[in-house]
């Protein structure tokens, strides 16, 4: 999802700034055992992965998306 600069800058100066960053820092760290361990995986162990990623990028996009949301009723 593509959000303006401003609606990401609000969010991460915003209470939910410190949560942004750990979902940052979660979504790196499981990206790379991915790709550094990932031929060595079960299927199942790294689907678990993707769907743990996917449902990081959805907490991020939901939280952004509230200060989008803000920016449209300015």
């Amino acid at each position: 999802m593509n959000y303006s600069k401003k609606a990401l800058w609000l969010a991460c100066n915003s209470e939910f700034g410190e949560r942004l960053a750990e979902i940052t820092k979660e979504h790196i760290s499981l990206a790379k055992e991915l790709t550094l361990n990932g031929k060595c995986m079960t299927a199942r162990d790294r689907e678990t992965i993707m769907t743990h990623i996917e449902t990081l990028r959805q907490e991020r996009d939901g939280i952004i998306s509230l200060f989008e949301e803000n920016r449209s009723e300015a």
